[in-house]
């Protein structure tokens, strides 16, 4: 058995789809994909791409990004009503979305979502010169919507985790949204603050402002994860940090592959773990 990931499919662009469908269906058919968020807004192609590649790989695991939540053409009443759909359309397909135990690994998906600096301490949040405080470029400003009664929802779904999974063998976890600081500017220091840089074509805009929560990480090492698997960033890393290897394979956008911002995607998945 061998455990793959992925994120970050966005297969609303057919170039995207286009490489998931081309994915082989006999290469896979004993192995784990964990795929770690940000697939479609839209639910049928939503349904398309799972029901796809719950054909090509024996198991797959699955998490939601901030993507597969917005409501922009669904109409769903809020984020979380979508939310709470797709975990059905999940348990339709055969879609895994609880921690479980594989051939002596334990998978465990976590649940996350970024915590603003204003939201709270575990914010990943480093100022940046000259950016936009309001984020009026981000389109989760408008195309999420959270209910009232449910706020900080960084914590709502921290919530919705396990906080133990006992026995032998070796944990992985993975989230879409990112545990660490350190993950954002590939640097083992802290950084305080961010200058733009002049090939950023959105200077003002600060990811670190909507990039995770420092709780994911107290989460996953108290699971005794090995292994994190994330995305969000739409930068491919791996990387040991304090005992655990923190990986992000990420499909992104095409333009990003072109230049080389994402690579590594010649052969599908990234291979995190074999038996």
């Amino acid at each position: 058995m061998r455990v793959f990931a992925i994120s970050d499919l966005h297969v609303d662009y057919k170039e995207n789809l286009a490489w998931v469908a081309q994915l082989s269906d006999r290469d896979f058919c004993h192995d784990v994909l964990l795929l770690a968020g940000d697939v479609s807004n839209r639910t049928e192609r939503m349904a398309e791409t799972l029901g796809m590649l719950r054909r090509k790989f024996a198991r797959v695991f699955f998490v939601p990004g901030n993507h597969d939540l917005w409501v922009k053409s669904d109409n769903k009443s809020n984020s979380l009503v979508k939310f709470y759909e797709l975990m059905d359309l999940c348990v339709e397909l055969g879609v895994e979305t609880e921690a479980a135990r594989v051939a002596g690994v334990r998978i465990v998906p976590l649940f996350s979502w970024y915590e603003k600096p204003e939201e709270g301490s575990d914010s990943l949040f480093v100022a940046k010169e000259g950016e936009d405080p309001t984020l009026s470029m981000w389109s989760d400003n408008r195309l999420i919507l959270w209910p009232a009664s449910e706020r900080p929802i960084a914590q709502y779904f921290l919530d919705k985790n396990p906080t133990c999974f006992d026995g032998e063998g070796v944990a992985i976890t993975f989230s879409h949204f990112l545990p660490r600081q350190e993950l954002i500017f590939g640097s083992r220091n802290r950084v305080t603050k961010v200058k733009p840089s002049r090939r950023n074509p959105h200077p003002e805009f600060n990811f670190s402002r909507v990039a995770g929560t420092a709780a994911l990480d107290r989460q996953l090492r108290a699971l005794g994860s090995i292994l994190h698997v994330y995305g969000h960033q739409h930068l491919n890393r791996w990387w040991e940090i304090d005992g655990v290897t923190y990986v992000s394979h990420c499909l992104g956008y095409q333009r990003e592959r072109k230049v080389g911002i994402v690579c590594g995607l010649d052969e599908g998945p990234r291979l995190v773990w074999e038996d």
